[in-house]
């Protein structure tokens, strides 16, 4: 593990601490930062940009549709602070090859409407003004994934609807992402 400063100049990265065993740059190096310039251009405070491997969204990748409106409103319909933590959603990529510059540029793409972008088949990309913000927005959606997971098998008889969800957003003053409220 290490930690590292982008130099001034963009061309350049200060080793500032770790990778003192021998660890090195993760292949995936590129999307970050491509994903970082893309987050401050549309939020000047989105300052982290994480990238994990949470079971249940990638579980979730496998069985359920990758439609970006589909995976965002069964997200928003199986835990109530959804739609209030990540009202813009949820971007989705197929799978793609990891560490490539073209996986990169697509996750960028994808974070110009969107603070979390879920790799199918392999992990999560979040975007937020800090550590302890990213790590919760990535929690949340991840939680509602694992309460799907655990009940995508069987009928679903009650979930959140539509006119509660605007409720919520109404309530918390958010603004869900046009059009994916069927309403």
């Amino acid at each position: 593990m290490g930690l590292f400063r982008i130099g001034k100049d963009g061309h350049t990265a200060e080793l500032l601490w770790g990778y003192n065993d021998g660890g090195r740059f993760t292949s995936e190096l590129p999307a970050h930062l491509m994903s970082h310039i893309t987050r401050l251009k549309v939020d000047p405070d989105n300052h982290v940009v994480m990238h994990c491997h949470p079971t249940n969204l990638l579980a979730m990748t496998y069985v359920h549709d990758l439609d970006e409106k589909k995976f965002t409103h069964t997200l928003w319909e199986f835990s109530t602070e959804c739609i209030v933590v990540f009202p813009d959603g949820v971007n989705v990529l197929p799978w793609m090859l990891c560490g490539t510059n073209e996986i990169g540029e697509a996750t960028a793409k994808k974070m110009e409407t969107s603070r979390l972008v879920v790799w199918a088949a392999h992990g999560i990309y979040g975007a937020g003004k800090d550590l302890d913000e990213t790590f919760g927005l990535i929690e949340t959606a991840e939680k509602a994934a694992e309460v799907y997971m655990k009940c995508a098998a069987v009928p679903q008889v009650n979930t959140i609807k539509d006119s509660e969800l605007k409720e919520l957003a109404d309530f918390f003053k958010v603004t869900p992402r046009e059009g994916y409220l069927n309403l």
